[in-house]
């Protein structure tokens, strides 16, 4: 395999350890002071928020009372036992009247506080629909939607809220995850630097910052802006991955293999985190730290993943380490348990065969090759294998009889092979170069030609056009004699 197919296979091959999943704030609604500032949200405002009664600014004294108290039941009970008798009045001769929209807002916070998502939502709309430009409920709404993931509704929210005046950290910071969220980087980047003015010691807004930045491809700015994150915060392992990933995109491997490093130190390294730390020490050619890595990522793993430890193993080996990938195979096999899966024993012994080949261990193929047939005869990929061990034993005999039944051979598992879809290319490939070397250019053209339509190539291009001026002159040739 060459180098650009291994780094693609690190970069790609290990999902979940550095992918861009835009990190939420964290856990606002529920910290107790959001809760006491926003249930208590009803200092208004002239302007953008409504006008109060007499009755009712001495029910919102009484309501801040229970407030503090963390009474948030009784709190609601009596703005509702309120709002009921001024619209229903139990004496009959007091009129009915209408409540302020801010009565409606603050019942609408009771609703958020209790989790009556929709309850407060059609309070703060009521609210608003009174009375339009009323700051605080905008914001407020804006927040029980992000509280719901709702960031489509929650954006016009809290641009109406800042257009009203509002300021606060909070309202940036959630603008600009908003605007993230709708990859809209450059303005989340804006918003979020508006918030961080405002409150530079949130982690939340640092954090969505550095974010956008990746978002633009800023990548050094970010994980200059994430190292002091880690700083104030070292053992939060997403800051590590958000600045490993960034120094990957500089192609600061060295940098990226640290981190993950401090990561196992600190022992909050997963299973993928360690596979991509393998990856990385194989591109620097360090196969046996590269086999550390992923000899502590099987241990790590919750549930044993086969596929991605074989894939570990074929880099050591593709990689030109098949030693190393023998012995991590042999740390493999007992982790796949007394009976594994059909998938998986064959899975593993065509890894077993490609390590064999690099090897040179010509019987432990034939060996692997021959369970495998019986595992699962008509396996286009086992098939394809079958053919390359026979066609090797061709160019190493040295009896013409025995060579050219190997040839032979070759040729049938190489046709049987080409059938398979995933394999169709270097099937027909292989089979087309064998017939070359056997200088059966006209039987060898097809195939050849085959594999180019599958997959482009200038140089496999250039290799069919001799080919097909060889078959030519052989063709001349015959036409002469005969």
């Amino acid at each position: 395999m060459h180098r650009k197919a291994i780094l693609f296979l690190l970069l790609l091959g290990t999902p979940g350890v550095f992918a861009q999943a835009i990190i939420p704030p964290a856990s606002l609604f529920r910290d107790p002071k959001f809760v006491r500032d926003f249930v208590g949200s009803y200092g208004f405002l002239s302007d953008v928020e409504p006008k109060v009664s007499a009755d009712e600014q001495a029910l919102l004294g009484k309501v801040s009372e229970l407030f503090g108290a963390s009474k948030f039941k009784e709190a609601e009970t009596e703005v509702v036992r309120f709002i009921q008798e001024a619209e229903k009045p139990a004496d009959p001769e007091k009129s009915p009247t209408e409540i302020s929209p801010a009565m409606v807002f603050v019942l609408g916070n009771l609703y958020f506080q209790a989790d009556r998502a929709d309850d407060a939502r059609r309070a703060f709309l009521e609210a608003i629909r009174r009375f339009p430009r009323f700051r605080r409920a905008h914001t407020n709404l804006a927040y029980l939607y992000i509280s719901k993931n709702q960031t489509n509704e929650a954006l016009p929210m809290l641009q109406k809220a800042i257009e009203l005046g509002e300021s606060s950290s909070r309202a940036y910071g959630l603008l600009g995850y908003c605007h993230l969220l709708k990859q809209n980087p450059l303005a989340a980047e804006n918003a979020y630097r508006q918030a961080y003015l405002l409150d530079p010691a949130s982690r939340d807004w640092k954090m969505g910052l550095a974010q956008a930045l990746n978002a633009q491809d800023r990548f050094e700015e970010s994980a200059s802006l994430i190292g002091t994150l880690i700083e104030e915060n070292p053992n939060d392992k997403q800051l590590w991955l958000q600045q490993t990933h960034a120094y990957l995109a500089l192609d600061r491997k060295k940098d990226a293999a640290i981190n993950l490093e401090i990561l196992q130190l600190k022992g909050i390294a997963d299973e993928a985190n360690l596979n991509l730390l393998g990856n990385l020490y194989m591109e620097q050619n360090q196969a046996q730290l590269a086999l550390y890595a992923y000899l502590a990522a099987i241990d790590k793993a919750t549930v044993f993943n086969v596929e991605r430890s074989l894939k570990s193993a074929r880099i050591l080996s593709d990689y030109g380490f098949p030693d190393r990938a023998s012995e991590f195979l042999s740390k493999i096999r007992p982790k796949m348990g007394p009976t594994p899966a059909k998938a998986d024993q064959v899975a593993f012994l065509l890894t077993e065969v490609r390590v064999a080949q690099a090897k040179h261990e010509h019987s432990r193929v034939g060996e692997c090759l021959a369970q495998l047939q019986e595992l699962e005869p008509a396996n286009g990929e086992i098939l394809l294998e079958v053919a390359r061990h026979l066609d090797l034993k061709a160019r190493e005999e040295t009896d013409e009889n025995n060579r050219a039944k190997f040839v032979q051979e070759a040729k049938t598992n190489y046709q049987l092979a080409l059938k398979t879809e995933s394999v169709a290319y270097p099937a027909n490939l292989a089979l087309g170069q064998m017939l070359v070397r056997e200088r059966r250019y006209t039987e060898a053209l097809p195939s050849l030609q085959t594999a180019l339509a599958i997959k482009k190539s200038e140089s496999l291009e250039q290799y069919v056009s001799r080919v097909r001026r060889a078959s030519d002159r052989q063709e001349e040739k015959e036409k002469k004699k005969s």
